[in-house]
């Protein structure tokens, strides 16, 4: 039975369903962003990508989701989504697997050696040499910080569609230096590439700076070898070596120092300035709480963070000894306003079988 009402020929008809349409897409947006319903974990040690969905809940759990793939993952450090596809890059193998939407998204609690979709290799050139981040711009082409490699990679959606080793089609280093660990990226939400540099030696006497690149000199990178210093850096003397890095939806910088064993918020209106290895004074310092058993502290050599659309902050600890092979840790957005030791809101440690987590790298939400 058709309705008159919703005749495609009835105009008053179409405009209402039209507005009923997108305000209840924008209610589910809005529902969806508020919490991290799907939270994926790289694992270094493992062969495995773990995703904890839903509420995360404390104590030895395993994930929702295993991807257990001991062929196309060795050595797994950032996990990105693009097109609903799964992107990952591997450190020890110098390679960028690709898993297809169906391949992680099924209702099947594990992925038993899935074949990857894709696998970018190392070129003949040797760029990609210990790739670590990875991150897809608005025009869906892929960077990767080669941490070996010292340099920032582009790859052009056609250079991935396929397996291969592709020359990058632009290879980014600064002019005035040279990058040292060029590793995690991030692009804020006015089209600005952070590069974070792990170890270079920064000139407030610390190791690490995080590195601005403007959107105007994204845009006007030209293919092949560019030499263009950052716009901007933020160098404290208290970073001892940095890792990931991730904006809130008010456009705040949050950094994991791993052996700092700190996370620091840098307010969005610090991140406007010029100049490298500028001295800034965290909005927020974050150390750790301490607690029983293996895994004893909240921030214990801190490598992801993820902020969900509610402002919980989510971190991976990497610090692995005795017993602890990890921990995932969530903290609520009013607990971390301001600089301190915040208690958990959730804190995970390995399950009985250590796969979930084991030396967990970058976060990321997806599916």
């Amino acid at each position: 039975m058709a309705h008159h009402r919703l005749n495609p020929g009835n105009a008053l008809g179409m405009f209402l369903i039209r507005c009923l349409t997108a305000a209840l897409f924008g209610l589910l947006i809005a529902i969806g962003s508020a919490t991290a319903s799907s939270l994926w974990v790289a694992n270094e040690n493992s062969p495995t990508i773990a995703d904890f969905q839903g509420v995360l809940r404390s104590g030895s759990k395993p994930p929702k989701i295993l991807l257990n793939d001991s062929t196309d993952l060795d050595g797994a450090s950032t996990v990105a989504f693009h097109g609903g596809n799964l992107w990952v890059t591997n450190f020890n193998t110098n390679t960028i697997v690709e898993f297809a939407q169906p391949q992680v998204t099924r209702k099947k609690k594990h992925r038993p050696d899935p074949i990857a979709l894709v696998t970018i290799s190392e070129d003949g050139g040797s760029s990609l040499d210990g790739p670590e981040g990875i991150v897809f711009d608005a025009s869906g082409n892929m960077w990767v910080g080669a941490e070996d490699g010292q340099e920032i990679l582009e790859y052009t959606p056609s250079q991935y569609a396929a397996s291969g080793n592709p020359t990058p089609n632009v290879i980014l280093n600064a002019n005035g230096f040279s990058f040292s660990s060029p590793s995690h990226l991030a692009f804020d939400a006015a089209g600005n590439l952070w590069v974070v540099d792990e170890d270079l030696s920064n000139g407030n006497g610390g190791n690490g700076e995080v590195f601005k690149y403007s959107k105007a000199q994204i845009s006007g990178l030209a293919a092949g070898t560019n030499n263009i210093d950052p716009v901007f850096g933020i160098a404290l003397s208290n970073f001892e070596h940095l890792e990931t890095l991730a904006f809130d939806n008010s456009g705040n910088m949050w950094l994991a120092d791993q052996n700092g064993d700190s996370i620091y918020k840098f307010s969005a209106d610090q991140l406007g300035g010029t100049g490298l290895s500028q001295d800034l004074t965290a909005a927020v310092v974050l150390s750790a709480t301490h607690h029983s058993g293996a895994c004893r502290a909240s921030i214990d050599g801190p490598y992801g963070v993820a902020v969900d659309g509610a402002g919980n902050l989510y971190v991976s600890n990497a610090n692995i000894g005795g017993q602890c092979f990890g921990s995932l840790v969530e903290f609520a957005a009013n607990k971390i306003q301001s600089s301190g030791s915040p208690k958990p809101k959730a804190f995970i440690t390995t399950d009985g079988q250590h796969t979930s987590i084991n030396s967990p790298n970058a976060l990321t939400f997806g599916p």
